[in-house]
């Protein structure tokens, strides 16, 4: 142990200090712990909004949607969507067909929207999100299939294995005349976003879709999946090259923007705001250690007299500093994990779907997250100690030793 580390030490023993000088120590222990706490909380809390939004997002609506300009139908072509799959970014494209529909149950009518899709090779992760029944499509014992959400199903008082009737309405002034199929219930899902899935869409296979719509052949588009999320705009890019008019592929990105940018403002703005707390706990390191000069006023005049150097007068309170830093941080990083974990297993915290899209705080614990937050602390109360260091080292030795 270096004579500054021993000085320092000593110091901070309790015995040595006043009971205010004790209390004050403490405060500025605690002000970082917190600071420290509050700042990797919400960065775990942010990232976990982030993933749980994209993971639902970019899963249900496929990395591009593949349509045409105003939205209007083109034939189903296993040549464009060979053309699209010879893409290297691309996995796979799939045809899909989506459309509007009147839902009528025995005692309620409500507008969804009725995505068709392949049975069996849907890249969606609609299936994985699946609470009750199967997710199927195909058509059993005669009767068609369909998977609603969980807010729609609750909305019309619908449950696993119910009928429910769907007109393809083209024209609403012929509403009764569109083509009506019955479908089945085979299946229930919740992603979490009611408002922008579960209470809208509604899934059956691609040849059911267009029989209830009479559009035989015909698709909106095509959903595809790309291995790198990152190159996306490059590949949305590249699909407009190589397929033209009429087709207008966008991402997940684009047809979410708002959700995306609700995501990037919290990540920028919340930090900042959080993070003043660490801040304030530089001005508490900073009152701590003045305290401690005038405190220590003779005994450091008694250093300078034995011959202690200003610079190893300095380097004693800028380790003090760095001591109330480590294990203020150390406390914070403890309880960060101890809320973060608990968060995590026992979701103790719950959130209003209908508002957050989610029915729990979500939390992603990083080590990254951790580390560099306490080095931000650390490295703060490293600085701030510098001015209390700099007017100890300053004091004239006979005088401190008079000091009273």
């Amino acid at each position: 142990m270096t004579f500054e580390s021993f000085i320092a030490f000593r110091y901070l023993r309790k015995r040595n200090l006043t009971r205010f000088l004790s209390f004050m120590t403490l405060v500025a222990i605690g002000s970082v712990a917190i600071g420290t706490a509050a700042l990797i909380i919400t960065f775990t809390v942010l990232d976990g909004f982030e993933r749980d939004l994209r993971s639902n997002i970019i899963g249900f609506a496929s990395h591009i949607q593949v349509t045409t300009f105003r939205n209007q139908l083109v034939l189903e072509s296993a040549e464009t969507q060979a053309k699209l799959e010879q893409e290297k970014n691309i996995v796979s494209a799939l045809p899909f067909l989506q459309r509007e529909s009147i839902a009528i149950t025995r005692d309620n009518i409500d507008g969804v929207i009725v995505k068709g899709v392949l049975p069996g090779t849907d890249i969606s992760h609609v299936k994985a999100k699946l609470i009750e029944g199967s997710f199927s499509l195909n058509e059993i014992d005669g009767k068609s299939s369909l998977v609603i959400g969980k807010r729609f199903a609750q909305k019309l008082g619908l449950k696993v294995n119910d009928k429910i009737v769907l007109l393809g309405v083209k024209d609403i002034q012929n509403a009764m005349n569109a083509p009506k199929i019955q479908f089945v219930i085979r299946g229930m899902y919740e992603t979490g976003m009611a408002e922008y899935f579960d209470d809208v869409y509604v899934f059956t296979s691609l040849p059911t879709a267009q029989r209830l719509f009479a559009v035989p052949a015909q698709v909106n588009g095509y959903d595809v999946l790309c291995r790198d999320t990152e190159d996306i705009d490059a590949t949305v890019n590249q699909i407009q090259k190589v397929l033209g008019y009429p087709y207008d592929p966008r991402s997940v990105f684009s047809l979410y923007r708002n959700l995306f940018i609700w995501i990037d403002l919290q990540q920028e703005l919340i930090p900042v705001v959080v993070g003043s707390l660490i801040i304030i706990s530089a001005f508490n390191i900073i009152a701590t250690l003045l305290l401690f000069v005038i405190e220590k006023t003779q005994e450091i005049g008694v250093l300078l007299a034995l011959g202690a150097s200003r610079r190893r007068i300095r380097r004693i309170f800028i380790t003090q500093g760095l001591i109330i830093g480590i294990v203020g941080s150390a406390f914070g990083n403890l309880f960060a994990f101890l809320f973060s974990f608990s968060q995590q297993e026992l979701q103790f915290f719950q959130l209003p779907e209908d508002v957050y899209y989610m029915s729990s705080v979500p939390i992603h614990m990083s080590p990254h997250v951790f580390l560099l937050t306490s080095a931000l602390a650390i490295a703060l109360t490293f600085l701030s100690s510098f001015i209390p260091a700099w007017l100890g080292s300053r004091l004239n030795p006979i005088q401190s030793i008079r000091f009273h």
